[in-house]
């Protein structure tokens, strides 16, 4: 369940980017995922908010 949680995805950016020697491929491909998630949440919120509206 780890793999497909945001939180840890986070989580393990910061402890890559706080590492010795950090592996930045890995820390960009997790920002890149929350990112993604960020405008997908967005982009939905925003499409529900505006059905609500139209729906009063």
């Amino acid at each position: 369940m780890a793999k497909f949680n945001p939180v840890n995805w986070a989580v393990e950016a910061g402890r890559e980017a706080l590492a010795a020697s950090p592996d930045w491929s890995f820390v960009l491909a997790r920002v890149a995922l929350l990112i993604g998630l960020t405008i997908l949440a967005t982009g939905f919120a925003t499409r529900t908010f505006r059905s609500y509206q139209r729906s009063i």
